[in-house]
């Protein structure tokens, strides 16, 4: 029975990403998802070089720089102000030894969506250009990962649309149970364990089922599948109302792509996004990233904390870590207008006390 409902969770993911259900490896989290897809690939590689950016989770950075010391040579994409990467210096960093491109689809800071329709088009003509590879003799790499833990909830994960070879995410980032997650495996992918052990999922992750997390993880993607029109359009608005009322504060600046305000002007970038135009989202809709002139970010959260927000200054993942004056917010599904408003409210009362205390002194 047990066995019967993992396969049936599988079949359910495997129809939602267009993929077939011998595709889908289940493994403990969205971190171990990303360790398998590059240290995999890389153990199965006779190649040695790899492309991802530098805003990457550090889920993809940390492997990578593991490799390095192996001596795998990386090349780390730059991102622009809205922390997008160039398609031209993608372009240019493939070499005929590159095995793997691993690239965020939606980043976890600034909400940033990458261009991997793109992506993997170019990847599609050099391969085609170049015919087998000569140090691989094979002509289906480099292969192409994307971590794609915030993108569920808001972002169709078809990967044939995509394109991709490989694909993570995780379910405790679309309110499914924790100690869960996937690693889409195109069939073909030539790949090694890097867990040993009773060669459980097709022999790539050892070590016994989570069942009940499985089933969980299941139904959490189907419910992201029936509400992402719905849940988009809300947030969206949510979105736009607090990036209205921010612009009002001086000295605060928004990081990463933006959406249009509520009179259709592009505020804070050339973002094209529209309320109904999923397609052309720049930016995650839960997500707002600022800093303040004169404000920590480590700062700003203690006091917002206060207040009863819980804001961070770099990802939940490593929030130990000193993230200079950014802050994120995100939006979970049961925000409110009326919190955006008492937020804004509590934001500007932090900013007067700070600035009164300046002038007292």
């Amino acid at each position: 029975m047990a066995n019967r409902a993992v396969e049936e969770a599988r079949g359910k993911i495997a129809r939602i990403l267009s993929a077939h259900a011998d595709e889908i490896i289940f493994t403990g989290s969205g971190t171990e998802s990303d360790n398998l897809a590059i240290l995999g690939t890389a153990e199965a590689s006779v190649a040695n070089h790899i492309i991802t950016t530098s805003i990457e989770h550090k889920a993809v950075l940390e492997p990578c720089r593991h490799l390095q010391k192996k001596g795998f040579k990386v090349t780390y994409l730059r991102v622009d102000e809205n922390g997008q990467i160039d398609l031209k210096e993608f372009r240019e960093a493939l070499r005929p030894d590159t095995f793997l491109v691993s690239i965020m689809l939606a980043n976890n800071e600034m909400g940033a969506i990458q261009p991997i329709k793109e992506v993997a088009k170019i990847l599609r003509h050099f391969k085609k250009e170049n015919g087998l590879d000569k140090i691989t003799g094979q002509a289906n790499r480099p292969y192409l990962h994307i971590d794609a833990c915030q993108a569920p909830r808001f972002l169709d994960l078809n990967v044939e649309k995509l394109g991709v070879d490989l694909m993570s995410f995780n379910s405790s980032k679309i309110y499914g149970p924790k100690g869960v997650g996937v690693l889409y495996v195109r069939r073909g992918v030539m790949m090694a364990p890097i867990m040993l052990g009773g060669g459980q999922e097709r022999g790539l992750r050892s070590g016994t089922l989570n069942v009940p997390g499985i089933i969980g993880l299941a139904r959490a993607l189907e419910i992201c599948e029936q509400e992402r029109e719905k849940e988009v359009k809300k947030l969206t608005k949510l979105q736009i109302k607090l990036i209205d009322e921010l612009g009002k504060i001086s000295g605060l600046t928004i990081n990463g792509p933006m959406v249009r305000d509520s009179n259709g002007r592009s505020r804070f970038s050339r973002s094209q996004m529209r309320l109904r135009q999923f397609e052309t989202m720049s930016r995650l809709p839960n997500n707002i990233n600022f800093s303040i002139e004169g404000f920590e970010g480590e700062q700003l959260v203690i006091e917002l904390d206060a207040k009863g927000f819980a804001v961070s200054s770099g990802s939940a993942c490593s929030s130990h870590d000193p993230a200079n004056n950014k802050v994120r917010v995100s939006f979970g599904r049961e925000v409110m207008a009326s919190e955006i408003n008492r937020f804004i409210k509590a934001l500007k009362e932090i900013i007067h006390k700070y600035q009164k205390m300046v002038f007292e002194k």
